[in-house]
């Protein structure tokens, strides 16, 4: 169990050390100051996430119940369409490129779930997934404070 532990532990860094160095390589090339400052922003989320994992004790995982009332996306973006790169993006589409990001990474670990049986792993796989999740839901937030105010 340790090495799938691992396993799954070292994709989740991967993963965030991705996303992060996607976001930076986009902040660097927008001309745009508030694209370029919600990039650098996501970024530095990326790599505080990459310090949570990092820091997962074994013990937590194994002795933490399941994780309980994920966080709920709200959804007001799933209709629209996400650019396919950031490059040339403005802010609303780099808002909704970085929540289908998230979007795919929760899907991930959630999908991973399902495989094990180790209540272990599936504790860790839920709490990768949750806080994938929860950034998703911040950034719904934003979209909808930004781009669908009332008149």
């Amino acid at each position: 169990m340790n090495d799938e532990i691992t396993e799954i532990l070292e994709t989740a860094m991967f993963k965030e050390v991705s996303s992060s160095a996607t976001y930076r390589r986009a902040a660097e090339t927008t001309s745009d100051p508030a694209v370029a400052a919600l990039l650098r922003e996501l970024a530095d989320e990326e790599d505080v996430h990459l310090a949570m994992v990092k820091n997962l004790k074994l013990d937590q995982i194994t002795k933490s119940s399941r994780f309980s009332g994920l966080v709920q996306g709200l959804k007001t973006t799933e209709h629209l369409k996400a650019p396919d790169e950031l490059p040339g993006a403005d802010l609303g589409e780099t808002l909704l490129f970085a929540i289908r990001q998230e979007g795919t990474s929760v899907a991930f670990y959630t999908s991973l779930m399902g495989l094990f049986g180790s209540e272990a792993l599936k504790n860790l796989c839920q709490a990768l997934a949750w806080q994938e999740l929860a950034h998703k839901a911040r950034l719904e937030l934003l979209y909808e404070r930004l781009f669908y105010t009332e008149n």
